[in-house]
């Protein structure tokens, strides 16, 4: 699953693949800035934290 943000000067994509992390990944002008992953303890806190926390398209 991937959500998608437009930032002033990048763009940042968070995709949940159904397990206890979240990537998120930074593109600015085409290429990739940064890719981070957020932990969770479970899979549960992950899944909310990706549909609750992250807005949509």
């Amino acid at each position: 699953m991937t959500k998608h943000i437009f930032v002033q000067n990048h763009h940042e994509y968070f995709e949940y693949h159904g397990n206890t992390m979240v990537v998120r990944i930074k593109k600015g002008t085409g290429n990739t800035i940064s890719r981070d992953w957020i932990m969770f303890d479970s899979v549960e806190e992950a899944q909310d934290f990706f549909n609750d926390n992250i807005e949509g398209p």
